[in-house]
Parts: structure tokens; C-alpha cells; sequence
């Protein structure tokens, strides 16, 4: 049974973290692909060739390609997730067994800082009307500087997974890379994320601001989760 994720092919557009390619160890014999029929004038970017549960028989998880066509905000619409701000930690290369280590070895002590960081990074440019520096001041920096050396409490690893895709070139038939997608996926509890991030933000002095630039803080303390 064919997949979301093999039938809307994507551009790889959310991928953060490492690039690991070129190091020892060959990838598992891969099963004959298949490529879905496209519209005529759309171009093929990539095919799925593999993933974590095909040899299994079983589909691509929801989550995944809830996460692929829709980003965070597509894994929390998911009803077992609508009390839950999910977090993705991912990586992407050419070599199995090194992505695999890299998830055995996964640390969520040491990068759920890290990826909350990152989304309070995001909630501020979201509001911002030119760039967050500029419309909260040095509230900005302090603000990500705490949140990264903040350990939260109540965090959990959900579930990983990987996919192999091919990438083709421009013509969209031609062959281009292989690359293996490692996806990790974090949860906490919204209501105790939430305390901990207001006891961060009601932590930090608005110091050296301008009126304008205190203004802005204040009215970002008072809806920080409108955007989270």
C-alpha cells in the first residue's frame, strides 16, 4: 500500500542538523522502487526507495508524513498529540550504519535544550515586524542564551524513523543522490512546557531597552503561546 510520503514528492526543505556522507559501510540491499505517476508539467524530485518498516510490510507512519507536507504543526494536529508540543531532531547523509549510531546514541537531556531554543527562536521572528534583534532588543538574545542552557523537565522521545529517497536531477528522471532521512521525535506537555518557559521569561530583566523595544516584550510575554 503506497504512502503519503511516496506520493507527493518534496522538496527536502525542513532538514537541519549534520551532513554525514562518505564514510565506511555499505547501505542494506534496497527493493525495487516505485515511482507513482505525476501530472504532466510537474517534476519529479525525488522517489522513496526504503524506510525503517517497508521490509515489515507496514506504511509510513502518520507522523512522518504528517511532518514532510506540513512541518511540526502537521504532527500536532494528530489527535494523540494535541496536548503535546512535539520537537523533530533529524540528520540526514549518505552512510546507514554511521546515521544509525547517531541515533543509538541520541542524548534528550542534551538536545531538547537545544530544540526548545530553537522554537522560541522561531515564536519571536514570528511576531517580529522587521527582525527579532531589532523589535526586542538585547531581550532577544538573552531570552535564546536561557532557553539553551535551561534543563527542562518532562520531555520524552516519541518514536524515530528513517527514509531513503533519491533525488533526480533538474529533467526529473535522471538520478542524482541517495540520502537517508533519520528522523527523531520529542514531546512534552504543553501545560509544562509552558511553566517552565514563563518561568524563563519572567526570570530576565527587560534591561537597555527603548520604550518601543519594552513594549514589544511585553506584549510577547502576554501571548508567547499564541504562536508557540
Amino acid at each position: 500500500m503506497s504512502t503519503p510520503l511516496q506520493k507527493k514528492l518534496l522538496p527536502v526543505g525542513l532538514l537541519s542538523g549534520a551532513i554525514l556522507a562518505g564514510c565506511a559501510g555499505e547501505p542494506p540491499e534496497l527493493p525495487v522502487p516505485w515511482i507513482p505517476p505525476q501530472p504532466a508539467g510537474v517534476i519529479q524530485l525525488y522517489q522513496v526507495l526504503d524506510y525503517k518498516t517497508q521490509a515489515l510490510g507496514k506504511d509510513i507512519p502518520e507522523w512522518v508524513n504528517r511532518y514532510e507536507s506540513e512541518g511540526i504543526p502537521g504532527i500536532e494536529k494528530l489527535p494523540q498529540y494535541e496536548d503535546t508540543y512535539m520537537f523533530i531532531s533529524e540528520i540526514e547523509g549518505a552512510n546507514f550504519q554511521a546515521l544509525q549510531q547517531w541515533t543509538s546514541g541520541f542524548d534528550l537531556s542534551k538536545d531538547f535544550s537545544r530544540l526548545v531554543a530553537s522554537r522560541i527562536q522561531d515564536r519571536m521572528t514570528k511576531s517580529a515586524a522587521s527582525y527579532p534583534e531589532a523589535e526586542y532588543g538585547r531581550f532577544f538574545e538573552a531570552l535564546i542564551k536561557a532557553a539553551h542552557n535551561t534543563m527542562y523537565t518532562g520531555g520524552f522521545q516519541a518514536d524515530d524513523f528513517w527514509v531513503l529517497k533519491q533525488y533526480f536531477q533538474e529533467d526529473g528522471v535522471t538520478p542524482h543522490r541517495n540520502v537517508y532521512n533519520f528522523l527523531i521525535m520529542v514531546g512534552i506537555h504543553k501545560t509544562n512546557l509552558q511553566t517552565q518557559i514563563k518561568d524563563i521569561l519572567d526570570s530576565l530583566d527587560p534591561i537597555s531597552l527603548t520604550k518601543a523595544q519594552a513594549l514589544s516584550v511585553s506584549r510577547l510575554k502576554e501571548s508567547f503561546f499564541d504562536l508557540f
